[in-house]
């Protein structure tokens, strides 16, 4: 349960808070070398993530397109 005043997070501040989980050297400041490879498999991951999240979601409200 959430404390007295203190606000839900934001659509976008969701998705920040996820990519900087999954790409942290977004937010670092430093220049880092950051291989291909890794983040094009990151992103496939997170997509999928998403999508599951997403469908999960629908099932549960009876959504009949999930």
């Amino acid at each position: 349960m959430r404390a007295e005043g203190e606000r839900s997070q934001t659509f976008v501040e969701w998705v920040l808070a996820l990519l900087e989980e999954r790409f942290p050297w977004l937010g670092s400041g430093r220049d880092e070398p950051v291989g291909g490879a890794d983040t094009v498999d990151e992103l496939a991951d997170l997509y999928k993530s998403l999508i599951e999240q997403r469908d999960k979601a629908r099932r549960e409200n009876g959504d009949p397109q999930a």
